[in-house]
């Protein structure tokens, strides 16, 4: 039992480690990634441009995706921006190159002309607008594009290029762009005397601004409901995994006590059925040892039987008369005649039934047709008389005694069976 139980504490804990090291698994990001967001935060924590600079560098040294790179350097762009120092901020702007998506190019078109206005270069600033108009690569870049060119020429001074990209701008699909571009036309409008179409440009950037913020608060909540629906479905799929690994464990622990069970159970089947083996194994052992001591008492029984019989033997007047009763006697080839009288023969007989149960009687109750000739012959062969000393009572040869055995196994116990004597069947009667 105690075996049992140490198994059972080694493989729970392998069991329930299988969900801890998958759901670490999960949680791991990529090194490099993690290093270089680290170094994208500092830029902005950094209170010198040397520093920032430092760290956009080792940045990117951990950054595989230029895309990626691209963001770093729009980062360093913003900070060379606040810093004033405009040169450089146009070198970053320049390293993002063909990197850069739909929403870097909107952002350069807000970045790139501050800085050459900020520095009076007003026509550069004009070239670098149309260079990323060329190479846009969405027409989302155009509003941006109008509305940046629209304050380069205010700055300048022609304000009937600014009212044109100003009016493009202010009907474009971004409503953002619209909402300032519209504004822009009302600050004209108003300059200008028009104070209607001012107001009603107010109004119009006014309704455009309040439904960009009611889109945004839209797309912010409905941002916040898929993530908070997804947060649940992750929830939900950790409770369902959860489960999952709980009802293997818990398969696992009822297969593991099963087989435990069935295991204990075996062993006890199997202590009983040895139990069982070696009781009868025990009974047969004494069993047999009870019958080799009745054989014992059988042996010694038939030694005093066969010693009470030639006691009996030894009593009768004709024993001395017939040689081969006596044990130690040598046989002989002579013959000389036995002659036995009545008185012999009936104590032959009397002799016969105290030792054999009555024999004679029970040989006449079944075999009523043997004649008292036969009887006294049967009483002969049942005692061992040999054939030489029948042949010398009957006084005739050996030959005929044998001839004789046959004719009373025949004719008077209707034996026919060669492998039966008269001498066994008498001698078991």
């Amino acid at each position: 039992m105690k075996y049992g139980v140490f198994y059972i504490l080694l493989l729970l804990p392998l069991l329930t480690s299988c969900g801890r090291q998958h759901a670490a698994s999960e949680s791991l990001q990529p090194d490099s990634a993690r290093v270089a967001w680290i170094f994208y935060k500092k830029i902005w924590a950094t209170s010198t441009l040397d520093s920032a600079k430092r760290y956009a560098a080792l940045a990117c040294d951990y950054l595989s995706d230029q895309e990626q790179e691209a963001r770093v350097n729009y980062a360093m762009a913003l900070r060379c921006m606040k810093l004033g120092e405009f040169e450089q901020a146009l070198a970053y702007c320049r390293n993002m190159g063909e990197r850069t998506d739909g929403w870097m190019q909107q952002e350069l078109c807000v970045i790139m002309p501050e800085a050459y206005a900020a520095m009076g270069r007003y026509l550069d600033a004009i070239r670098c607008l149309d260079s990323i108009r060329d190479c846009r690569v969405s027409r989302s870049v155009i509003p941006h594009y109008c509305l940046a060119k629209g304050n380069l020429f205010v700055m300048t001074g022609q304000a009937d290029s600014a009212f044109h990209y100003y009016e493009i701008a202010a009907n474009s699909l971004n409503r953002w762009v619209a909402g300032v571009a519209s504004l822009r036309l009302r600050n004209f409008y108003a300059s200008c005397g028009k104070d209607s179409l001012a107001y009603n440009l107010a109004l119009k950037a006014d309704n455009i601004l309040k439904s960009e913020i009611r889109k945004e608060e839209f797309v912010e909540s409905r941002t916040s409901y898929e993530k908070e629906k997804m947060q649940n479905e992750l929830n939900r799929l950790k409770i369902d995994k959860q489960r999952q690994e709980i009802m293997v464990l818990s398969l696992g622990l009822s297969v593991i006590l099963i087989v435990f069970v069935f295991y204990f159970v075996w062993q006890y089947r199997k202590r009983q059925t040895d139990l069982l083996l070696l009781q009868e194994k025990t009974a047969r052992l004494e069993q047999t040892q009870q019958l080799l001591v009745q054989a014992e008492e059988l042996t010694l029984l038939r030694e005093k039987e066969a010693q009470l019989r030639e006691s009996l033997f030894r009593r009768m007047k004709s024993f001395h008369k017939i040689p081969s009763l006596e044990e130690n006697r040598e046989e002989t080839d002579s013959h000389s005649r036995i002659a036995l009288s009545e008185e012999d023969w009936e104590d032959i007989r009397q002799t016969v039934d105290k030792s054999y149960d009555n024999f004679t009687q029970r040989l006449r109750q079944n075999f009523p047709s043997l004649s008292e000739k036969d009887m006294n012959f049967c009483c002969l062969v049942k005692i061992g008389v040999s054939i030489k000393d029948l042949s010398d009572i009957y006084c005739i040869s050996r030959t005929s005694v044998s001839r004789k055995k046959q004719r009373v196994k025949k004719d008077k116990f209707g034996l026919t069976a060669d492998d039966e004597t008269l001498d066994s069947f008498l001698r078991h009667f």
